[in-house]
């Protein structure tokens, strides 16, 4: 079983690594305009992005990877911090600023698309 403190530590390397992937694709992640563009382009074209990258796209890998960081984070957040710690989402901004500014755009967009395709 993973410690708190370990699962703190796998967070931070993960955020690391998203905010590297951010710059590597000129996404600010302070801009939500941005972010959100993003979560709607990998959304919507995961499995072009998917071929893209399997051809040696390396933009198309990088959206990939950091769809796939932001999914990491999201299952060691929830080992850290328990199934309920999106209620207080806001506290991670500080520490984990990139993803938490990913995986609101990403739910956003979920959400819009769930309410879309409702009758």
């Amino acid at each position: 079983m993973y410690s708190h403190e370990f699962l703190l530590k796998d967070t931070h390397e993960i955020e690391l690594e998203m905010e590297r992937h951010c710059v590597g694709l000129g996404l600010d992640c302070a801009d939500p305009n941005q972010i959100r563009m993003f979560a709607h382009d990998v959304l919507q074209n995961i499995a072009a992005l998917k071929e893209a990258a399997s051809h040696g796209d390396r933009e198309a890998s990088a959206k990939i990877e950091l769809f796939g960081l932001a999914v990491l984070m999201h299952e060691a957040n929830t080992k850290a911090y328990g199934s309920n710690y999106l209620t207080k989402i806001h506290a991670l901004t500080k520490r984990q600023s990139a993803w938490v500014a990913i995986a609101k755009a990403m739910w956003s967009e979920l959400e819009s698309r769930d309410s879309s395709s409702a009758p």
